[in-house]
């Protein structure tokens, strides 16, 4: 079976509402690739500052799918970005982060897939 997420802050937030996760996972997996996309170039670029705000507002995407180690590395970023200092770290801290990316949205994807189908039962 294919993994996929537990969404506890959700399951707490929404209950069982399927439906309502649909919406929000469709939500994360349409702003977060251009997000993430927009970081790439602002860490590139050397722009930490705009650079921690993205990072705050993926942070907060991830946090609420309760994916605990994207957020830390998010949390990381951000936190060294909004103080420019360390900033070396934040392109090691990005490379990580970029590790599990694609399987990261792919197990969103699945969990989507998933709550989808018990939508049309």
């Amino acid at each position: 079976m294919s993994e996929i997420l537990q969404l506890e802050t959700l399951n707490d937030n929404f209950g069982q509402d399927a439906e309502t996760f649909v919406q929000i996972l469709d939500i994360f997996l349409q702003e977060v690739p251009a997000d993430y996309q927009m970081l790439r170039t602002l860490i590139e670029s050397s722009d930490f500052k705009n650079a921690g705000e993205i990072s705050h507002k993926i942070k907060s995407s991830y946090r609420l799918l309760d994916m605990d180690m994207e957020t830390l590395l998010l949390q990381e970023i951000e936190n060294r970005a909004k103080e420019e200092r360390d900033t070396d770290e934040i392109i090691v801290l990005f490379e990580q982060f970029e590790v599990n990316y694609d399987s990261g949205i792919k197990t969103v994807k699945q969990t989507r897939d998933q709550f989808a189908s018990k939508c049309k039962s």
